[in-house]
């Protein structure tokens, strides 16, 4: 099977980030509507109000609540670097992998994935003082309170690193095969 162009595995690859674009906007709509729904129940809760019906659907949404601040950072980290591999994929089915836009779309890549690190660590810190503020248990997510995530990622930032060295690499590809088209 070929890797670049039409019917090829890129092209497959392509298929999938698209689908897996769609099925995180879902996800995103989603904790967003729960985020809401834990807003509305905090609330709720200030003002004294506590509703009798649907209380199992309550707790369980005042349980893991805090949890989706860092969920939604996630999602949208995940979206931006989803849509730039969208389009660098688009090139290589296209077959022209070296062109200009590719080298941004590494760059914003990096750069996506340094912002969702820092945001990652700010949200952390403040569901950790919300959680500390209410006198709640700090939300836990597969078993691992949200507080002990906050662990220095040094392959993300090993990651954000060789993408800015390989968008350099793209924009100078594209650089010399422009200069190539030039000069025959």
């Amino acid at each position: 099977m070929k890797t670049l162009g039409s019917g090829s595995l890129v092209s497959v690859l392509k298929v999938v980030l698209d689908i897996v674009w769609y099925l995180a906007w879902g996800l995103l709509a989603f904790a967003a509507l729960v985020l809401i729904a834990t807003g509305t129940l905090l609330a709720m809760d200030w003002l004294g109000y506590s509703p009798n019906f649907l209380t199992d659907l309550f707790q369980a949404i005042r349980d893991f609540g805090g949890a989706y601040p860092i969920l939604i950072a996630h999602i949208i980290a995940f979206l931006v670097v989803n849509d730039r591999l969208r389009r660098i994929f688009s090139t290589l089915v296209a077959g022209d992998p070296f062109v200009p836009e590719n080298a941004g779309h590494l760059r914003m890549i990096a750069i996506a994935i340094a912002v969702f690190q820092v945001l990652r660590y700010l949200t952390q810190g403040a569901v950790a003082m919300v959680m500390t503020l209410l006198h709640a248990d700090a939300p836990v997510v597969g078993g691992v309170e949200i507080n002990k995530l906050g662990s220095f990622d040094l392959g993300a930032w090993f990651a954000v690193l060789a993408l800015l060295v390989l968008a350099e690499v793209f924009r100078e590809g594209a650089r010399m095969r422009q200069e190539q088209k030039l000069t025959i």
